[in-house]
């Protein structure tokens, strides 16, 4: 028994450092790309790319109504090959939906997201979702099958191909299409990999797909398209808003610098914080509801790591931001560092306060973090608007929305902690109980 155990521990390790590595080497290549990409597109171009980006995201969210979170969790494999079929069948729907609609109503839907710039090229949208879709049926597919060695090697694939493809194409001179084709070949790249073992499946398998069977499964995971869907809209809405807005009020060249500095920054946040975030979800995961003290210790220590291990690259940011971006970048993109300096808070907030945000999965509080979703999206809206009525700078104007930002980040942070304190006064509470009643 304690041979399996340590077993399974040393399998898990393993995944997780080949995983994590994978992850790190593939955004160490995107680093090193970077300065060949600003020297070939311009801040404009890369604007566009940044808006092609945001409305990619917020459509491509919904694309599988989230059905796919059910194939690692499908009882059995016929099951999963009928909720992955279900997923693609969705996804198929969804994209070609989206195609009719951008053919017939596509200039007037961005002209409302305020993305005009991106109607020359708005039939790449449609094929954009789809790929994006099917990678992530297949990663999740991936995830079932344990298959960590082939899911590393996509995020691999994926740097490689994509800033390999944007960089031949800019040298060619196509102009901005060469990013967005780079950033479709980087969601199709890893497909191939992750499909080989459904691709390679016997006829028994191919067999199990059934018309009744996806019907039951879509009632079965029906959950996760009438509230996951509308959740993880949110939440990426307040991601991409800024953007629309940015570019509303300030044009596609200031939106560029922005997006540069924003993906740049946000590298240790990638890094790290996803990595650690991890790690501690799996650890608290374990322990939670036992013993809710434990996991308030952590969280407290694990905040403490995290801002010393902030603190370098925020000091960097705010006394050097500007020159670093001019030296690594080229001089074109030096205001790119102002506007690092602009949301250095922001990602320090987002560094220090997200890993701890995983105690909502832990304790089931998916209430709690859809309104403070909602919260964020509401001062997003708030601080660009107030941008717009007193007509401040973009600088200002990115300052005062990352300044909202970070409050949201450590509001989370602060009844994430309430909830440790509920979920500790309601064990003691059971174990007084349980104590009189032995008595």
């Amino acid at each position: 028994m304690m041979r399996l155990k340590n077993t399974l521990k040393s399998n898990f390790a393993k995944s997780v450092v080949m995983i994590s590595s994978s992850t790190v080497i593939a955004q160490v290549l995107n680093a090193a790309f970077s300065p060949i990409i600003t020297r070939i597109y311009s801040p404009e171009e890369y604007g566009l790319l940044t808006v092609y980006s945001s409305v990619l995201g917020l459509i491509a969210v919904i694309a599988t109504l989230k059905y796919e979170w059910g194939i690692p969790i499908a009882k059995d494999k016929n099951e999963a090959i009928n909720v992955m079929a279900l997923s693609f069948f969705i996804l198929t729907l969804f994209s070609l939906a989206v195609l009719v609609t951008f053919l017939l109503a596509g200039k007037w839907i961005l002209n409302l997201l305020n993305a005009e710039p991106l109607s020359k090229y708005s039939y790449l949208i449609p094929i954009g979702v789809f790929f994006a879709g099917l990678y992530n049926i297949v990663l999740y597919w991936g995830y079932r099958n344990k298959d960590f060695k082939s899911i590393s090697r996509t995020k691999l694939s994926q740097s490689i191909v994509g800033n390999g493809t944007t960089i031949g194409l800019g040298l060619i001179g196509v102009g901005p299409i060469g990013l967005i084709i780079g950033q479709i070949l980087k969601q199709c790249a890893g497909i191939y990999t992750l499909s080989k073992s459904i691709r390679n499946g016997d006829e028994r398998s191919k067999k199990i797909l059934e018309k009744g069977k996806l019907l039951e499964n879509a009632k079965r995971y029906k959950n996760f398209a009438i509230f996951s869907t509308p959740a993880q809209l949110l939440n990426t809405a307040g991601t991409q808003l800024p953007v629309f807005f940015i570019t509303s009020l300030y044009g596609s060249q200031v939106l560029g610098l922005y997006g540069l500095a924003n993906s740049v920054v946000n590298l240790p946040m990638v890094l790290v914080g996803q990595a650690v975030g991890d790690v501690f979800y799996g650890e608290v995961a374990s322990i939670g509801r036992d013993n809710p003290k434990r996991v308030k210790e952590l969280s407290k220590k694990l905040l403490k790591r995290l801002i010393m291990v902030g603190l370098v690259p925020l000091l960097a940011l705010l006394f050097f931001g500007p020159f670093l971006f001019s030296f690594v970048f080229g001089s074109g993109w030096y205001e790119a560092g102002v506007y690092a300096k602009a949301i250095a808070f922001l990602v320090f907030s987002r560094l220090i306060f997200t890993p701890i945000s995983r105690i909502y999965s832990v304790f089931e509080r998916q209430k709690e973090d859809f309104f403070l979703d909602l919260f964020r999206v509401i001062l997003v809206v708030v601080s660009f608007m107030t941008a717009q009525v007193f007509r401040l700078s973009s600088y200002v104007a990115i300052s005062l929305y990352s300044a909202a930002m970070s409050i949201v980040y450590l509001v989370t942070y602060l009844v994430a902690q309430k909830i440790l304190d509920q979920e500790i006064k309601k064990k003691e509470e059971a174990e007084t109980k349980t104590d009189k009643i032995t008595v």
